[in-house]
């Protein structure tokens, strides 16, 4: 198939073989190996640094030698979808939930859930800003469906993620939910949750149902010998979500 391309398809082919893979794909043929080097390194510095500055905890979490390892093996393995810079980072996690056999020795369990953690901040930080129609900003979260940011992310680990730092590596899971959103002054928020909070604000979500209609549900499913004890802790829940700029008003 290659060999039917046109020369010059054929010379860009092995161009990039050479850029992904400059220790195994043979040199290019009337190119001084020097000249090529430095295109071989502006291309990967500029895919490594990239990567690192989204996961900096992760890559040192790995130490150094394991981190260019993946990153060469990202380089050399992975095709992208996408011509953005800024996409790179959600392209390498791709690539960590099937990397090539030989670096699957290298990935702690606990480091696809570490580099999810990281690289959410960005996604967070870039989600454009909306104002959603007919929202009651001081509507009633008990009678009303409750409104959340547009920024949000609900997030559920099995592995304390937030905890991780090259000293502190799990050794066990550890169930883990995390709510993430950006506030009003765009700074990007991170909150633990337990697994209670968890599950109403799920059921506020894909039930589309007020505050509480949800802790009805909620009570409910856990049994609760006083459902309207539920129901007032919740609300107090719902309303410092709202303080704190998570929940944006009520539909």
């Amino acid at each position: 198939m290659v060999a039917e391309l046109p020369s010059f398809q054929r010379y860009q082919l092995a161009f990039t073989a050479r850029l992904r893979d400059s220790r195994n794909a043979p040199p290019l043929a009337g190119v001084p190996r020097e000249r090529m080097a430095v295109y071989e390194e502006i291309v990967f510095n500029n895919l490594f640094e990239s990567v690192s500055a989204c996961f900096p905890i992760a890559s040192k979490v790995i130490g150094k030698r394991k981190w260019l390892k993946l990153n060469q093996a990202f380089m050399r393995d992975y095709s992208a979808n996408s011509p953005l810079f800024r996409r790179i980072p959600e392209q390498f996690l791709q690539y960590l939930n099937n990397p090539s056999p030989e670096l699957q020795q290298l990935i702690p369990d606990y480091l696809n859930s570490l580099c999810h953690y990281e690289w959410i901040e960005l996604l967070v930080s870039s989600i454009p800003e909306t104002n959603p129609q007919g929202i009651q900003p001081n509507g009633d979260l008990a009678i009303n469906r409750p409104v959340f940011s547009p920024t949000m992310q609900l997030l559920n680990y099995d592995y304390a993620v937030h905890k991780i730092t090259p000293r502190k590596k799990p050794q066990h899971k550890a169930s883990t939910q995390l709510l993430v959103y950006r506030n009003a002054d765009d700074t990007v928020k991170f909150i633990e949750l337990n697994a209670v909070t968890h599950r109403l604000i799920s059921l506020l979500l894909n039930e589309a149902i007020a505050g509480e209609q949800a802790l009805t549900l909620l009570a409910k499913e856990l049994q609760h010998p006083q459902p309207e004890s539920i129901i007032q802790f919740g609300l107090t829940i719902l309303e410092d979500l709202k303080n704190q700029g998570v929940i944006i008003g009520t539909h």
